[in-house]
């Protein structure tokens, strides 16, 4: 599955996929593209609309995404509307200097997102309120979409009436308390400490006593998943409802199993891995 797909829309509805996109390194290790440029030129490309959708996680993603709109924009009419779909944002956790020295890379990465010219760019679920700030023509799926989408098609909707929502760090505060009220159900606060050199967690906790009711923990993000283990294990010694965890952006760079081990189940809207979305829910 390419992570990078073309789409055009017609004025008058008719969709077109781009399927057979070309993607590969030269023996020096640059990086190429190559479009269907005959079935391109087949269409009334006067009367189109054209979607990028990107699945950008690496240097090696990131170069193809800015190649292959080079490459859209030399096949299509000068002015046609191009957009951008990115559900995942790199470098959005990078929102500000936490160290001396270090660069900020959010800006850096939207620079670059920015320099395409992009009539729209749509992302979902911004790690924080920077990203959506550095971007031009941006618009949010918000995480209220994603959460009726990914829950309705796992058939577990009722679970966004029936738990309670935890955030599980202060970050997440603000999100989750509007998502708890969109829901109408509760929210727990949770903590966790993080040296911004190391990285390294230091634990969470969880005040006060817990609703009677199932509770789901919903971020933004999931990397290795420790944040979430750690956070499980302090729950449980709270309670014994079941634990569910839901993430916009499943990167599971640690797997799915250690968490498995701590939820009934995972869900998430954006999921890296195709193999590991597929045991999700």
């Amino acid at each position: 599955m390419n992570h990078i797909k073309l789409t055009s829309v017609s004025r008058a509805g008719d969709t077109t996929n781009y399927d057979a996109i070309e993607f590969f390194s030269f023996p020096g290790g640059e990086r190429h593209v190559r479009l269907p440029a005959a079935q391109i030129g087949t269409l009334d490309v006067l009367d189109t609309d054209w979607t990028i959708k990107a699945r950008v996680y690496t240097p090696a993603d990131i170069m193809d995404l800015m190649l292959a709109t080079d490459a859209v924009r030399r096949v299509i009419p000068a002015g046609s509307v191009l957009r951008l779909v990115l559900p995942y944002v790199p470098y959005a956790r990078q929102d500000r200097v936490a160290v001396e020295g270090e660069p900020l890379s959010a800006k850096v990465f939207c620079s670059l997102i920015n320099a395409l010219a992009f009539d729209d760019v749509e992302i979902w679920d911004p790690h924080s309120d920077v990203t959506p700030a550095l971007l031009n023509n941006v618009r949010i799926r918000s995480t209220r979409d994603l959460m009726l989408s990914t829950f309705g098609e796992k058939g577990c909707a009722y679970l966004l009436r029936e738990c309670a929502f935890v955030a599980p760090d202060a970050g997440a505060r603000k999100r989750v308390s509007a998502l708890a009220k969109a829901f109408n159900t509760d929210v727990v606060f949770a903590d966790k400490k993080r040296d911004p050199v190391s990285g390294k967690l230091s634990g969470a906790q969880v005040q006060g006593e817990l609703p009677s009711r199932p509770l789901l923990v919903v971020d933004d993000i999931c990397d290795g998943g420790g944040t979430f283990i750690e956070l499980a294990r302090v729950l449980r010694e709270k309670t014994d409802q079941q634990l569910y965890l839901y993430v916009t952006h499943g990167l599971f760079t640690k797997g799915l199993e250690p968490l498995k081990a701590c939820y009934s189940r995972v869900f998430s809207a954006n999921c890296r891995d195709a193999e590991l979305a597929s045991n999700l829910g």
